[in-house]
């Protein structure tokens, strides 16, 4: 089975941190054999995980968040009835298609439009709308005098479908903030046209086909939601992407949700087909006779016998680049899941979780002690990082140290798109290493050195392989990982990064040289 780089079955939904199947999928052929069971602590939306299921090994996603499994399950799924689907969606857009042009038909100079898109200021006032002007999409004012008579008639109105009223965990650095709950991340129509489309799946839909709708919905939601800016240096309606977190601009863009959700069902759908046809019976594709589990286990207390596991994959969660489980709630409260934050492995500035540096430190170490518990001897361990903080590094790059992960391989995973964090900064890594151990069964031999001494070998190191022409962040912060990794040193209380930074200089096309 080859990878396809643009596979639709790892686009049915949105999650965060999703790796390219095609960059990962050689592991399997590489480290394991059919019929070898394989797990993926961190599993998210599960595209390892379906991959190495798809190539006959047994495989086990595992994820703490509710959304996560929620996703896997549909990804694995194989009782879809795609035909049912497709009916269940002819009456749900009768029906749903009436209610939302009410919403937005807006009539200027006696001509009727339904906007696909439309620009708001943070008082909500309706400014500009795009439309379908033939086969072209044009843009069109809003009268102020219409816009100011349509919000009053959406302030009024009372909503009648049900809809979470689920508080926002407050935390500044992700824009949420005090008293905010879900709802306000919503103007009046999107979240009434929300709710109606949520209870005509629940009228219409039943089991899995019901769960294929629900997958849309929520990768919908975000879509249609106040979070999408625009990107004014393109126009005032070009769109951005949701950004990791809730921020509101002082303009946004509210998207039509009927349009946009025809497209996230339609996408469910092709994602579905595309996984099904791996089952389809094609003689000359080998059948699949792996099995799958899929499971809610804390990744610090994995419910799997001592080396049972042939081989592990993940993604470990990036400290405080994506709190996972807080910016989750616009999906987990829809479907009405209840994350166990208390046990998620993450750095958040939020006063109430008491998750800092030092939490994450034990628990990355805890979860990597039950990688090697469970993992066979002398078998293998891959994992993937990014994070733009040393200190998130040295956290993983100590937890494979200390549980004696041998370094066998070394590289940079290929991404097809970077988030605009990492395009943005010259000075952050872009992209993410990946690595892959050895479980030695011996008692590991670590190399301690005091703060000072280790920042002094960092200086030299870095200042000899910049004498020897690596200059960009990537190619030094790559050097540096693996050399601490290979040599098994144990990092006190220094950030790597920091160091590049303060003893190094940076020059206008983004290399570094000596001071």
């Amino acid at each position: 089975m080859s990878s396809e780089k643009n596979a639709p079955r790892y686009f049915m939904h949105k999650y965060w941190g999703k790796k390219p199947a095609f960059g990962i999928s050689p592991l399997i052929d590489k480290y394991t054999n059919p019929g070898d069971m394989i797990i993926d602590p961190f599993s998210g939306y599960g595209v390892f995980c379906c991959e190495a299921y798809l190539k006959n090994r047994n495989v086990i996603a595992n994820d703490l968040n509710p959304i996560a499994n929620f996703i896997a399950h549909n990804l694995f799924s194989k009782d879809v009835n795609i035909s049912l689907v497709k009916k269940t969606w002819e009456k749900i857009r009768k029906e749903l298609s009436l209610y939302v042009e009410q919403w937005y038909k807006i009539t200027i100079d006696g001509i009727h439009y339904y906007p696909i898109s439309v620009l708001r200021n943070k008082k909500g006032l309706p400014i500009q709308f795009t439309f379908k002007d033939g086969k072209k999409t044009s843009i069109k004012d809003i009268p102020e005098e219409l816009a100011k008579e349509y919000c009053v008639y959406e302030n009024n109105y009372i909503i009648e479908d049900w809809y979470p009223v689920v508080p926002i965990i407050e935390n500044s650095r992700i824009s949420a903030h005090p008293n905010m709950a879900v709802e306000d991340l919503f103007t009046k129509r999107t979240l009434a046209c929300h709710a109606k489309l949520f209870s005509l799946i629940e009228k219409y839909a039943t089991g899995s086909v019901k769960n294929l709708f629900l997958i849309a919905f929520t990768a919908n939601l975000a879509n249609c939601s106040k979070l999408v800016p625009p990107i004014k240096s393109r126009g005032t309606l070009s769109q951005g992407a949701w950004m990791t977190g809730f921020y509101i601009g002082e303009t946004y863009i509210e998207n039509n949700v009927l349009h946009y959700y025809e497209n996230r069902i339609n996408k469910a759908i092709k994602g579905k087909e595309d996984y099904l046809k791996f089952f389809s019976g094609d003689l000359l594709t080998e059948p699949i006779q792996s099995t799958y589990q899929i499971t809610n286990f804390d990744a610090k207390k994995l419910q799997f016998p001592d080396k049972s596991v042939d081989y592990v994959f993940t993604d470990p969660p990036y400290g405080d680049s994506v709190p996972y489980f807080e910016q989750s709630i616009i999906w987990n409260s829809w479907l009405g899941f209840t994350p166990d934050y208390q046990q998620e492995i993450v750095i958040s500035d939020s006063k109430q979780r008491q998750k800092n540096i030092d939490t994450f430190e034990n628990d990355i170490n805890s979860a990597f002690s039950e990688i090697r518990r469970i993992l066979k001897d002398n078998k293998y361990f891959s994992l993937t990082f990014h994070s733009l903080s040393g200190l998130e590094w040295k956290t993983v790059s100590n937890a494979c140290v200390f549980n004696n992960f041998n370094v066998v391989d070394y590289e940079w995973l290929e991404q097809k798109t970077y988030p605009p964090r990492q395009l943005n900064r010259v000075k952050s890594i872009k992209g993410d290493v990946l690595v892959t151990f050895r479980k030695n069964p011996e008692p590991a031999h670590l190399y301690i050195c005091d703060d000072q001494h280790f920042t002094n070998i960092v200086v030299d190191f870095i200042t000899e392989t910049i004498q020897n022409g690596i200059t960009d962040t990537n190619g030094i912060m790559m050097a540096i990982m693996e050399w601490i990794l290979r040599n098994m040193i144990m990092i006190g209380n220094v950030d790597v990064f920091m160091i590049l930074n303060k003893k190094f200089q940076i020059r206008d096309n983004g290399q570094w040289s000596l001071k």
